[in-house]
């Protein structure tokens, strides 16, 4: 457990960023899945166990995508995908012939790690004005209690100053993930020295934007 670093006012700021920032996350997996998307449950977490993290309901292992998040800011994000959603994801976005190949099904993950969290910090980066960007992201499955010593070395390795946690749910298909967040203290002046008018909202020039459907076209042609 940490102590929170900003006061109710920044707390409702970044808060408010992070919104925005997944109603982005949930247009870039409303593409992927083809589906409608919710998001639930987003909060400011100060104690991270896999009770706090995690879903209630399932017991057993999951994947987890990491992904370090450097340049001007610096955080983690862990991407958490239970056994029965990553078979949802699999059958959504993969032929049928390609589903028996582990590594294929762990690259698809890994893609679409890389679609969520680059539309999670594109849009921080352009409401915070700065540059950061994802790094390679990486992939293990393990269980419940071996999720809660990882996530305790992970905070043990960084000087926590805000944690967040969010789900994001597929309508129809009832696909469910977790996102979870985690900022060091570089988070803190940015926060502090926030300017409204320098934060660009809209859309990106199209020039700009990502393209999604890379990875499924190196597939399929």
């Amino acid at each position: 457990m940490f102590q929170s670093q900003f006061s109710i006012e920044k707390s409702y700021l970044i808060n408010d960023v992070t919104n925005i920032a997944l109603g982005n996350v949930a247009n870039a997996l409303s593409t992927v899945l083809k589906d409608e998307i919710l998001v639930r449950n987003v909060m400011e977490v100060k104690d991270l166990s896999k009770e706090k993290l995690l879903r209630q309901d399932y017991k057993e292992d999951v994947f987890v995508l990491t992904t370090d998040i450097i340049g001007d800011m610096k955080a983690e994000t862990m991407l958490i995908v239970h056994g029965e959603d990553e078979q949802g994801i699999i059958e959504k976005t993969l032929p049928t012939t390609e589903w028996g190949k582990k590594q294929m099904r762990e690259a698809m993950l890994l893609e679409l790690d890389n679609i969520l969290i680059a539309a999670f910090v594109t849009k921080f980066a352009n409401l915070f004005n700065n540059t950061i960007y994802g790094h390679v992201p990486s992939i293990q499955e393990m269980s419940l209690d071996n999720f809660d010593k990882f996530i305790h070395e992970r905070e043990a390795g960084m000087n926590v100053s805000y944690a967040l946690k969010a789900e994001l749910g597929a309508f129809k298909s009832r696909v469910n993930l977790e996102l979870i967040c985690m900022f060091d203290e570089t988070l803190i002046p940015f926060v502090r020295n926030f300017d409204m008018e320098n934060a660009f909202v809209g859309e990106q020039s199209e020039d700009k934007k990502e393209d999604k459907k890379g990875f499924f076209k190196s597939i399929f042609g």
